[in-house]
């Protein structure tokens, strides 16, 4: 079959001459050199990830980390993404072992790669360097949903690559290369498990190429599924614990100040709310505020333990902690195919067309599903205890806060569908010219499933009296009948009630069905067009234009009012349908048309001093729909005065379009309570949030400079070292209630953000009857960010006896994380440091990997050690509300280790494997977030190894 130059894209070859393979120790350059040599010896020429000129031996300006899929492997057979969540351009990360959102509004599950820590968003996820449609609502990509096994490498374009595939590439682009000229049969079956017994998991592939028509033709279909079952958080160290961060200094005014600084304790109640029990928080007679119910439900006073410097929060007594049944790991299924067809039509014409398709099902529990948060109860309830009773009065009321973990957690499922097919042209037009194009559709179901109480149904059966003939009965059916048919009243007061049978009349499933459509067009033309003394002046020039849909349906739309005909008692924050997850709606779409070109220019070649020097031009304009046009462009030069030694450096204007989720998400609205700045009271404030049509693309700068040095003097040794400066300006975030209030504020009422609050009097009365009855919280291009940092890499093969010996070195030192994310926030540099929070976040100024490959025959032996810097909590210069006053984490080790045997003689070669993560069983350090006891694993999720050591043993072999 003959082969087309296109068909080695991203090949090893360049790689080799530009030595930015080094940039990950999960790379052999052996193994790579090998990939190299077959590329070269079935390509006519060979195109590296970030760029689109083609040409033997291109030496491009930007950097590329390779990693191949055996090297990946080796450090992690789970998935390719769990092994490049290891490497050091990648900072908090979404997967399913480091994702403390376990919350069904967030649609942030899977394994979504963060490229330098600035929000999975901003990397653009290509598949044979073609774009691949999001799978999540929010516009993010589970690269889960990829085929594994037919994957050849992963190439990371580490900066800005906007100019040659388009918007979302601010950070840079992964791209995944599939070996499109596999030939035979392979497979793998392996189990692995954690050193405590739990974590199964299992993953079976087969794959299969074969050539036809005399090789003019190749098939080429893989199947594969991985399953893992996951863990709660009770399962491992803190789990059950109840830890959180809470003021130090009892009495010392708000908790994470200078004065009152935030310090770590486990066995936390928070007072407000209760486990299990029943606590009355506020009732209009003394007899029952703040009292406790008994089983038998009567009441007791409340217990509180030892006051904290958080107000409300207490060391043990009475009161609310997150038990240890809420996921910890949430359960993967992930189950894909794989089919791809090409054919030469002429000896110079090739027809391909391939399809995947991908399910993948995640389910955890979080929280408790039977829980009474603010509801109001009334004198005559025929389930209170007389003595209560009497102490109410016939026209007594009092609130009530239960945590009923006895009915267990809320149990939630995700299903994501998701199929791309492609197919396209390659043009081979003669005289180093040639055309593709390429037809893209993809489209990605989610289906969410939560169950829990419908708050209409709750209120109806909490609000119990007895009828005329004595039967207790819920109110509603007496005051309007046969507005809740059905209706069960239950008895909440004291541990042991509800039953299970008592709420199942209450309980139903919240859920959402997200659906993205892509259709993508693409036309490149690639050729020489005159040559210089240095070489060939070649150029890439091309059409994109792209058409993107969204359509998010949902039983909970929290815009549309919550009908309370017959009921009474609903706290005003809880008038939506469920009692936890209410999704909005969301409808839109946009269409994109683009032209780029990119240019190469060899200047010097082979002159003293001047080994090499040559320029690199990359420009695109986009018009977008929604927002009209926009430039993006790359400048870069290479200068290798000797061969031993090459600089690069590039510059470039990159962007990331608003989300159709950004743009079009319906109306949200939720009740807050809230002190207000401007009349000094508190109360209850409307918040609504959604989508803003106005929304402009994010602009990012990048600057890179770096050296490659592959000594000829010390064969086998490669050394990188890359600089990086990305700016994004005009981020796109949701200013916070208290920012948008604080803002207006600070303006005396002349920003425009006091638009987006109503207040019943003008701005210059501060009463308190001038509270405000609603903000509005829009998405805006408000945010900026910086970041900037050295990339290391370093490889040395040697003969070592009858074998060889690859050490492999890749690190990133992080100098600044830079964020401001509104105009009156303060500008906050976060590198080194980290917080956990429901929106948690670390920034270690060091990360590496260091690695050691012996291989002899069939024997490989494989051990990795991977390194996170110190991290200091908290204390970030300039940000007074989170003080901390505990130890700097230390750094962080944690050993990987594989060993293999390949029998080579056999049938198939079957090599035998295993692999040992986190070898030393080096549990997490313990950093625990400023919210309810337990509600969220006292670790920093995206950084540290919460599953502690685990086992995994397979088998692959090839025919």
């Amino acid at each position: 079959m003959k082969k087309n130059a296109l068909v080695c894209a991203v090949g090893l070859g360049a790689i080799a001459a530009s030595i930015s393979a080094p940039a990950t120790a999960q790379s052999a350059p052996a193994d790579l050199a090998e990939t190299a040599e077959q590329a070269n010896s079935s390509a006519e020429a060979i195109v590296v990830t970030g760029t689109r000129v083609l040409r033997d031996g291109y030496n491009q300006p930007t950097p590329v980390t390779v990693a191949t899929t055996s090297e990946l492997e080796k450090a992690t057979p789970t998935n390719l993404a769990d092994a490049l969540n290891k490497l050091p351009q990648f900072v908090n990360s979404v997967g399913p072992a480091a994702n403390s959102q376990l919350q069904g509004n967030t649609a942030e599950h899977g394994n979504l790669l963060n490229l330098r820590g600035v929000g999975p968003l901003r990397a653009l996820i290509l598949l044979d360097g073609l774009r691949v449609p999001p799978t999540t609502f929010r516009g993010a990509v589970d690269v889960n949903t990829l085929p594994n096994l037919l994957v050849q490498r992963v190439d990371v374009v580490t900066g800005g690559a906007s100019a040659a595939y388009g918007s979302d590439a601010i950070s840079g682009a992964i791209n995944y290369v599939l070996d499109k000229n596999f030939d035979g049969i392979k497979g793998v079956a392996q189990y692995g498990t954690s050193t405590r017994g739990d974590l199964g998991n299992y993953k079976v592939g087969l794959a299969a190429g074969i050539g036809f028509a005399g090789d003019r033709g190749r098939l080429l279909v893989s199947a594969e599924r991985f399953d893992s079952n996951g863990i709660t958080r009770g399962d491992r160290i803190y789990g059950n614990d109840a830890y959180a961060a809470v003021g130090s200094v009892v009495g010392g005014g708000p908790a994470g100040r200078a004065a009152n600084p935030f310090i770590f304790l486990p066995n936390l109640r928070l007072g407000a709310n209760d486990f299990n029990n029943g606590i009355v928080t506020s009732a209009n007679s003394p007899g029952v505020n703040n009292r406790i119910f008994n089983p038998d439900g009567t009441l007791r006073p409340v217990v509180r333990g030892t006051p904290t410097g958080t107000a409300g929060t207490f060391v043990g007594g009475d009161g609310l902690y997150l038990p240890g049944s809420n996921t910890l790991i949430a359960p993967l299924t992930n189950t894909s195919g794989f089919a791809r067809l090409s054919y030469d039509l002429t000896d110079a014409l090739t027809f391909h067309a391939q399809g995947t398709y991908t399910r993948s099902v995640t389910s955890y529990d979080t929280q408790a599903k039977a829980s009474i948060l603010g509801f109001t109860f009334f004198s005559g309830n025929a389930f209170l205890h007389p003595s209560v009773q009497s102490q109410l009065g016939p026209n007594g009321s009092f609130v009530l806060f239960r945590f009923i973990d006895d009915l267990g957690p809320i149990p939630t499922r995700e299903t994501v569908d998701s199929y791309v097919v492609n197919t396209g042209l390659e043009w081979d037009m003669g005289g180093g010219w040639g055309l593709k194009a390429d037809y893209t559709h993809g489209n990605s179901t989610t289906k969410f499933s939560q169950t829990q109480f419908q708050i209409q149904r709750l209120a109806a059966a909490l609000d119990a009296v007895r009828a005329p003939n004595g039967q207790i009965v819920c109110r509603v059916q007496l005051t309007n009948p046969g507005l809740y048919p059905g209706c069960t009243p239950i008895n909440v007061f004291g541990r042991g009630t509800p039953s299970e049978a008592d709420i199942q009349w209450i309980l139903g499933d919240s859920r959402y069905r997200a659906e993205n459509t892509t259709d993508d067009f693409t036309v490149t033309l690639q050729g020489d067009l005159f040559d210089l003394p240095a070489g060939a002046v070649s150029v890439a020039l091309g059409a994109q234009y792209r058409e993107q849909k969204l359509s998010l349906t949902s039983n909970s739309d929290p815009a549309i009012p919550l009908d309370v005909t017959g009921l009474r008692g609903i706290p005003a924050n809880r008038r939506t349908v469920f009692n936890n997850t209410n999704i909005g709606v969301a409808a839109g779409d946009l269409n994109v048309k683009e032209v780029f070109a990119e240019v190469a220019v060899p200047l010097l070649k082979d002159r003293p001093l001047a080994a090499e020097l040559s320029l690199n031009a990359a420009g695109r304009i986009t018009d977008y729909s929604t927002s009209g046009q926009v430039e993006t462009w790359k400048l870069g030069a290479v200068y290798k005065p000797v061969d031993d030694v090459m600089f690069r450096v590039t510059r470039s204007r990159d962007i990331r379009a608003p989300s159709l989720f950004e743009l079009f998400a319906g109306v949200q609205t939720a009740a807050v309570n809230f002190t207000d700045p401007h009349t000094q009271s508190g109360g209850s404030i409307r918040q609504l949030t959604g989508g803003n049509a106005n929304l402009r693309p994010e602009i990012g700068d990048t600057f890179s400079a770096g050296v490659v040095f592959s000594p000829s003097f010390l064969p086998g040794f490669n050394l990188s070292i890359d600089y990086y400066d990305i700016k994004i300006k005009g981020a796109i975030t949701q200013q916070g209630l208290a920012d948008v209030v604080n803002e207006c504020e600070v303006s005396n009422g002349t920003s425009p953000t006091c638009d987006l609050i109503t207040r019943p009097l003008p701005f210059s009365d501060r009463s308190a009857a001038n509270y405000p009855t609603e903000v509005r919280l829009i998405t805006q291009n408000i945010s900026f960010l910086r970041t900037s940092g050295v990339d290391l890499s370093a490889t040395y093969r040697i003969p070592l006896g009858q074998g060889e010996l690859t050490v492999g070195a890749s690190a990133n030192y992080l100098d600044r994380f830079v964020e401001q994310t509104n105009s009156i926030a303060p500008v906050l540099d976060r590198a080194g440091y980290g917080i956990n929070s429901q929106t948690s976040f670390a920034f270690p100024k060091f990360r590496g990997n260091f690695s050691l490959n012996y291989r002899n025959g069939g024997l490989n032996i494989f051990v990795q050690e991977n390194v996170i810097g110190k991290v200091k909590i908290g204390n970030i210069p300039g940000d007074i509300a989170n003080v901390y006053a505990v130890p700097d984490v230390k750094p962080v080790f944690y050993t990987d280790a594989t060993i293999s045997y390949q029998f080579e003689d056999l049938r198939g070669q079957p090599e035998l494997f295993v692999t040992a993560t986190n070898l030393f069983d080096r549990k997490p350090p313990l950093v625990a977030a400023n919210a309810a006891p337990g509600l969220i694993y006292p670790t920093l999720f995206t950084l540290y190894n919460v599953a502690g050591s685990t086992l995994t043993a397979g088998v692959r072999f090839e025919f």
